[in-house]
């Protein structure tokens, strides 16, 4: 093993800006590093400037910081399977909400989703510019982050594990092996077509 830390860039056929080329989402992180109070608000920052349909900004990030209650909280009780192994020793969690309605109006699950969708990557290109990581959970209980951030009428989308990136010594196997793992996509002709009808 090496105290280097891991790099997977993609295999592009196109060259592409490194913050792109490098995202990659690593499930281990230094536990001693502490976020910032400058760069918490820089992430607020970036999701709050993402682009937004009729600008309706119906979102919503909470942004928990290690070391907090509510960070414990979801920790202990608001993920799911083996993300409960390794996310805890992330600097902090976005919990991602979503806005079911506009002016007290029903709004487009469709519209909703993409623009949190926008949102949320806009947040993890910034964490990519400060030097830092993010890992995007789906296995998480709904409900109970709900009930720790105070949602209300709003909808939990996804919790992103953001820190800085720890080297895999000392690190379990499965949890090495799940590190070292080749990044993957499918071909090209499958995700995106140019001057041509989708075949």
């Amino acid at each position: 093993m090496t105290n280097d830390l891991l790099n997977k860039p993609a295999e592009t056929s196109a060259e592409l800006h490194p913050l792109i080329r490098d995202r990659w989402s690593p499930r281990i992180f230094d536990s001693s590093y502490l976020l910032s109070d400058g760069e918490a608000v820089s992430l607020g920052e970036a999701f709050r400037w993402s682009p937004s349909s009729n600008n309706h900004q119906n979102w919503h990030v909470v942004i928990l910081r290690s070391g907090t209650d509510l960070f414990r909280e979801v920790s202990e009780s608001g993920l799911k399977g083996y993300n409960q192994a390794w996310a805890p020793q992330g600097s902090a969690y976005a919990v991602l909400l979503a806005d079911a309605k506009f002016d007290g109006e029903p709004r487009s699950q469709a519209a909703t989703h993409f623009d949190v969708g926008l949102a949320a990557s806009q947040l993890v290109t910034q964490t990519e510019a400060m030097g830092l990581k993010a890992h995007y959970m789906g296995g998480i209980n709904h409900d109970i982050v709900s009930g720790i951030v105070g949602a209300k009428d709003r909808e939990i989308i996804c919790v992103i594990a953001i820190g800085k990136q720890g080297i895999i010594d000392n690190q379990s196997p499965e949890l090495v092996q799940r590190e070292v793992a080749t990044r993957t996509r499918r071909d090209p002709s499958e995700i995106y077509s140019i001057d041509s009808k989708i075949v």
